[in-house]
């Protein structure tokens, strides 16, 4: 099943909003290791988002299967 454009971007948002509001929440979150998990795992996502869209299945289930 090829996931529907419209809601990819829309998740893409989703977490673009998580990661603003974690920004605001910690501003140093370097410096709290909960918070910097979770900004790491949004980049994490959104790189594998960004080859999910470009329909590099490949490479999402290679780097990010876990």
């Amino acid at each position: 099943m090829i996931p529907n454009s419209d809601d990819l971007r829309q998740l893409e948002h989703m977490m673009r909003e998580c990661d603003y509001y974690v920004r605001n929440l910690w501003p140093d979150f370097n410096s709290h290791p909960n918070a910097e998990r979770i900004i790491v795992c949004l980049l994490k996502a959104n790189e594998a988002l960004r080859q999910i869209q470009r329909g590099n299945m490949e490479t999402v289930e290679k780097y990010w299967r876990d």
